[in-house]
């Protein structure tokens, strides 16, 4: 499996109201975001809207060898949290996620059965990270049927981050947001929603973790949506990075994982590393067209 590896390293000074935080000890996490594509669990496959094209995405076993290689891969980096996408159900996840190793937080969207895309955060269980988990942010789905928020809170010792997993409507990549397109109006409406809860952890002085399909080039230099997230907000992968995943087959990212320090402490340096399938792009629709990335951050006081 190869690797593509971009280290980066950003302090960013993030000068936020709200609570101040005892920042004696630094806060370290790695975490990883995947979107899996139309990841069912084997059973009715055929019936899942993206599965019926073809049978593109129906995973025979190699395909499943395949991603449980990047699973392991995962582990060899020190993933200690997974924001997954594009996933039916826990018997889904399970296929490459096992149960003595990882914890899963399912979101709880009901879906009709066809539009079975859910998602949720797997947490590795050597982390040693107790888990409380908070209602799925629902907010930026009115109706029930878009793709919920999973948050979680982690702690362990004396650290504490706050984890969301999301996924994004889609049809509004680079456009303003304020576009008569009504994709781009929905996108708005969901960014606001976000907004309000990261202010809403801004005020409680805990370090926020984003990651997931955000269906917007948010590496893109100069961004509207970019731009317009609180605070200094650390964006992974750097802006103006192109993918490698399926051999730069997509110019601009669309998974990101986003990191927010409260008052009080510093994003400090920061690895981003994209992991690539290693297979010709012929099995792009049996594994996914989405790569997983991953970054490790740190939270600290300032010198």
């Amino acid at each position: 499996m190869r690797i593509h590896r971009r280290p980066a390293t950003f302090l960013l000074a993030l000068g936020l109201a709200g609570a101040a935080v005892a920042a004696e000890s630094p806060i370290r996490i790695t975490v990883a975001t995947w979107n899996i594509a139309w990841f069912g669990d084997g059973i009715r496959d055929g019936v899942l809207r993206g599965n019926q094209r073809g049978g593109r995405f129906l995973r025979q076993e190699a395909d499943l060898a395949r991603l449980r290689g990047v699973v392991s891969r995962l582990v060899d980096l020190d993933v200690e949290v997974v924001g997954l996408r594009e996933v039916e159900n826990a018997a889904a996840v399970r296929r490459i996620f096992p149960e003595d190793d990882w914890d899963l937080f399912l979101s709880t969207r009901e879906t009709d059965p066809e539009w079975s895309q859910r998602t949720a955060i797997v947490v590795r269980r050597a982390a040693g990270w107790r888990v409380e988990r908070h209602p799925d942010v629902v907010e930026w789905s009115p109706q029930g049927r878009d793709r919920h928020g999973v948050d979680l809170t982690l702690a362990r010792g004396e650290e504490r981050v706050r984890v969301l997993t999301l996924h994004f409507q889609s049809g509004c990549n680079a456009e303003p947001l304020r576009s008569p397109e009504p994709q781009c109006g929905f996108l708005r409406m969901q960014f606001a929603v976000l907004k309000g809860w990261l202010f809403e952890r801004m005020a409680e002085g805990v370090p926020a973790v984003v990651a997931g399909d955000w269906n917007r080039f948010l590496s893109r230099p100069g961004d509207e949506a970019a731009a317009g997230l609180p605070g200094e907000a650390l964006v992974l992968p750097p802006p103006g990075s192109a993918p490698a995943c399926w051999d730069g087959f997509f110019d601009h990212y669309v998974d990101h994982i986003v990191a927010f320090a409260p008052q009080g402490r510093e994003v400090a340096p920061a690895a981003f590393e994209e992991v690539l399938y290693g297979a010709p792009r012929s099995a792009r629709d049996r594994l996914s067209d989405h790569c997983p990335l991953v970054a490790t951050l740190g939270f600290e006081a300032p010198n």
